[in-house]
């Protein structure tokens, strides 16, 4: 019963991540195809602009997911072994900086993306 909560959660992860993907895809079409006025059309994006934005979103949402996932598991098993052994507690704070560290590479990844346009 665990299981199929867990893979219900991130059922419902993945359907968020596709909406607001096809919302930023949508915002960027409508700002590439009707510029409103002339100061709109200045900031309007042609279309590698709008592919550079949605990839940077699925960095971000992507990495961000992955580090969940791998912090569920980090601190599931830290708290598990700390418990019998109370000196393997620095073990888990840096294991669960290393999960963090993923959604941060994300983040880059998304900033140089996104530096590009």
């Amino acid at each position: 019963m665990k299981g199929k909560k867990v893979l219900i959660v991130l059922l419902a992860a993945n359907v968020a991540m596709l909406l607001a993907s096809i919302s930023v895809l949508a915002s960027a079409a409508t700002r590439i195809l009707q510029p409103a006025s002339p100061a709109a059309e200045a900031r309007a994006l042609d279309l590698p602009g709008a592919i550079a934005l949605l990839a940077g979103a699925i960095a971000v949402a992507g990495s961000t997911l992955a580090s969940g996932i791998a912090l569920r598991g980090v601190a599931t098993a830290g708290f598990a072994a700390a418990a019998e052994k109370p000196e393997l507690t620095t073990w888990m704070l840096i294991m669960g900086g290393l999960a963090e560290g993923i959604a941060v590479y994300g983040l880059l990844l998304a900033i140089l993306i996104l530096g590009r346009i």
